[in-house]
């Protein structure tokens, strides 16, 4: 990622944390001495991953600091799986259920490695096909899965879903979420 691109983000979260009143895109512009429409660009980026908030007040829009729970928070505290990965194939959030289903050390070992390092894709090779599918096409994809662990001698079975992610930095992803099937 651009490191520019970053700092201009940072910039423009830090201008609108600091207004609990809001800020308007002119306001933001002004204060960090970029164009307006650089400006709008990054609020969309910024508001797709979650870190602001917008209300329109006439023609205006006005941008607050999000008061939403972090989505990395959320998932660790879900009975399903769920990691997202970049279009090239890197793993950059991975739940704990997950993690501990897998009997994985941590998440920090995992996280930035590419999605074949996971023993699930061992059993489960269509993950990268499906993964490529949903980028490609932008569509959800939906299957089955099964799921052997070492030592078990009984497979597990999933609902696979491949979900078309926007990323903070604004590039596309799939988040993969698999809901067990009780037997």
């Amino acid at each position: 990622m651009n490191v520019s691109y970053q700092k201009e983000l940072e910039k423009i979260k830090k201008v609108v944390e600091e207004k609990p009143r809001g800020a308007t895109i002119k306001e933001i512009a002004k204060k960090i001495g970029v164009h307006r429409n650089a400006v709008g660009k990054y609020l969309d980026v910024l508001q797709t991953a979650g870190e602001v908030d917008v209300e329109k007040f006439g023609r205006s829009k006005v941008y607050f600091a999000s008061k939403s729970v972090p989505l990395s928070t959320m998932f660790d505290y879900s009975n399903e799986f769920i990691v997202i990965v970049t279009k090239d194939m890197k793993m950059i959030e991975i739940n704990t259920p997950f993690i501990e289903y897998l009997d994985l050390m941590k998440k920090d070992k995992v996280i930035g490695k590419n999605i074949n390092t996971l023993p699930f894709t061992d059993t489960y090779q269509k993950m990268i096909d499906n993964i490529t599918y949903a980028l490609e096409k932008q569509e959800i994809l939906e299957e089955g899965v099964e799921y052997k662990r070492n030592g078990s001698s009984k497979s597990d079975r999933f609902r696979a879903k491949f979900i078309p992610t926007t990323l903070r930095n604004g590039e596309k992803g799939v988040t993969i979420i698999l809901s067990k099937i009780p037997k």
